[in-house]
């Protein structure tokens, strides 16, 4: 499966970020954005922050989609004590791929010391620790325990996907993409290593293949919620509406006490401009969690757009009180 000509997964792949914990991976891709990428990294690795402040900047202006310049810059941004700047780019990084989100906030949290290996333990317990591991941020050690796992389980599944999954929220896509593939070729009906592979070339606007494994994904587990909430999310960006609501549809029946799946659907009501519908499910998500604030907040944004004034100040002052209570 090549994507030598992705540049989304070229240039996350390539490691090339301001940061000096971080070894960039040789891509042998002609590229123009990998040629600043290249560029701007040396220009970090020589002292020269300003001057790869400069070249960032540039190259944002020549390659506005790739979420990877962004993320270089606000990096550097707040290297140089620029907060403003930085958390900007932050903002752009992750809305153009939510990945980078996960990446710079690890970047942020990451423990300085480096922790030591135990091996000898078996595997429920190398998964349990890798995972704890991981909500702790220190993302290089949950990597060593699977690949300790790998060795030792080598016919174990799960690991790959867990181990591909963690690489997804490093920006590793090669070595993601290496190892669900690997997973799927082992497993051909481990839902978890479609669900994520989808993940991936959703990142990078492989939307075709994207579409494929969410959709194998459901064939496999038709009643995971969680396939139906990404697969939705990944139509609503596409702007497929009506079949984005079959999956919330669907999503709402698995998990009828849910406020959060309510909301989602609200959200995709808006974006169809069904006023209506959309109230009936902000009011239904209020009922179930009645404190989350910002749920009043726009459930009087429907009311001021079918007319109800009143309900809409009233809702307002909910939002303002429990925001107060906060």
């Amino acid at each position: 499966m090549s994507l030598k000509n992705n540049r989304y997964f070229l240039l996350a792949s390539a490691q090339l970020f301001p940061l000096t914990f971080l070894e960039p991976v040789e891509m042998a891709v002609d590229d123009p954005a990998l040629a600043r990428a290249r560029e701007a990294f040396a220009s970090y690795r020589n002292g020269q922050l300003e001057i790869a402040l400069e070249q960032y900047t540039a190259a944002i202006q020549q390659f506005a989609d790739q979420p990877f310049f962004y993320a270089c810059r606000s990096i550097l941004n707040m290297a140089l004590g620029d907060e403003e700047g930085a958390f900007y780019d932050y903002q752009v990084a992750k809305n153009l791929d939510f990945n980078y989100q996960a990446f710079l906030e690890w970047v942020e949290n990451r423990p300085a010391e480096v922790t030591p290996l135990e091996g000898g333990v078996e595997l429920k317990q190398l998964l349990s620790d890798a995972l704890e591991t991981t909500q702790q941020f220190d993302y290089e050690h949950a990597l060593k325990l699977y690949a300790y796992a790998n060795e030792k389980y080598t016919e174990d599944v799960d690991v790959l996907v867990y181990r591909g999954a963690l690489h997804l929220r490093l920006l590793r896509y090669n070595k993601a993409l290496s190892d669900l593939n690997q997973a799927i070729t082992k497993n051909p009906i481990h839902f978890q290593a479609y669900l994520f592979r989808a993940k991936l070339f959703k990142a990078i606007r492989e939307h075709k293949k994207a579409r494929e494994d969410f959709d194998k994904a459901v064939e496999i587990q038709p009643e995971i919620g969680v396939i139906y909430e990404e697969r939705g999310g990944f139509l609503v960006d596409l702007k497929y509406y009506n079949e984005a609501l079959f999956d919330f549809n669907k999503l709402v029946s698995l998990l009828p006490e849910d406020f959060y799946v309510y909301a989602l659907r609200a959200d995709l009501f808006e974006k169809m401009e069904n006023w209506e519908a959309a109230l009936q499910d902000y009011s239904k998500a209020i009922v179930l969690n009645p404190y989350y604030s910002d749920l009043y907040a726009y459930r009087a944004d429907m009311k001021d757009r079918l007319g109800d004034t009143v309900g809409a100040a009233e809702d307002r002052r909910m939002f303002e009180e429990l925001e107060k209570e906060d």
